[in-house]
């Protein structure tokens, strides 16, 4: 049995493209199975009540199974007993992180914008037949990852993942779809600050040190000004619990491409010093994979 997993604090991608590599083991013969690591977020349950799919199960370890790593190679994000599996596949569109294996394995990591565009050209080149209930899933995916083709993350295999997935899909109108894609994305009503945090969480070794990034995707940025305080506690609890280096999160408005960073730990000094009356703003900024992170990673070098 392989064990397809997303990241830790998955998102949409995450979960899509884990139910669609299972798809994809299956269709050649082998015994497959998706799993998660963390809850839904409102998007993704939107998502998969659209293509009529249950959810993944729990992933309550890896230990001594086979596994399918998609839409990450970095460690931090990985089950914690990942050092007692066998990683035998990785389907990834972020850089290569520190992930190493004792076997040869089968790896696809190309530059676009979401793992489920490396999934549909897989499934094209080995002539998998693709449901509706798979594009579905991978039309929904590609669009999360590039907000609605905006991000600068999007490529022109994306685009043409998405003109082939539409009619398979059946869907006739893709600027409505895309709308309540998106109004799903940005629903924060009712969470708390530290589920905001989660909501999309990474870690990443840098420096010796651990620090994590977390995105929150919104329709305004005024959605979230009466918590600030409470995002700042909770960054602040993280660092203070977890012996983070850093603790930031971007706050990105996906109308306008802007994003407020937060952030705190033993490295604030050096980000305050571009930031203006104490708010770091960054323009034309939606991407954390090909903006923020690389960003942070030259300042803090």
């Amino acid at each position: 049995m392989i064990q397809v997993v997303g990241h830790k604090n998955p998102d949409s991608d995450s979960i899509c493209s884990a139910l669609v590599g299972e798809a994809l083991l299956k269709a050649r013969g082998l015994e497959a199975k998706a799993v998660r690591q963390g809850e839904l977020n409102r998007e993704t349950q939107h998502i998969l009540k659209t293509a009529g799919v249950e959810q993944p199960e729990m992933c309550t370890g890896v230990a001594g199974q086979k596994v399918w790593l998609v839409d990450y190679t970095d460690l931090a994000q990985a089950p914690d007993d990942i050092a007692e599996a066998e990683i035998v596949g990785i389907v990834d569109h972020h850089r290569l992180g520190d992930v190493m294996t004792v076997n040869p394995l089968e790896a696809w990591i190309w530059p676009v914008g979401c793992t489920c565009t490396i999934m549909f050209n897989l499934f094209k080149m080995e002539g998998t037949e693709i449901t509706k209930p798979l594009a579905t899933l991978m039309m929904s995916a590609i669009l999360s990852d590039t907000v609605g083709f905006a991000s600068p993350t999007c490529t022109q295999k994306d685009r043409d993942a998405i003109a082939e997935l539409t009619p398979l899909a059946g869907v006739e109108d893709l600027d409505l779809f895309i709308k309540e894609l998106l109004i799903a994305k940005t629903d924060i009503e009712g969470l708390t600050a530290s589920e905001l945090v989660e909501k999309d969480l990474k870690a990443y070794p840098f420096n010796n040190r651990n620090v994590v990034i977390g995105q929150i995707e919104l329709a305004t940025l005024e959605q979230v000004d009466s918590m600030i305080d409470e995002l700042n506690a909770d960054l602040q609890r993280r660092c203070d619990e977890e012996g983070l280096a850093m603790a930031a999160l971007m706050l990105t408005d996906i109308t306008t491409s802007t994003t407020r960073l937060l952030f705190k730990g033993e490295w604030n000094a050096t980000l305050e010093t571009f930031a203006d009356n104490g708010v770091l703003t960054m323009e034309n900024t939606l991407s954390r994979k090909k903006q923020g992170w690389p960003w942070l990673q030259k300042v803090l070098s």
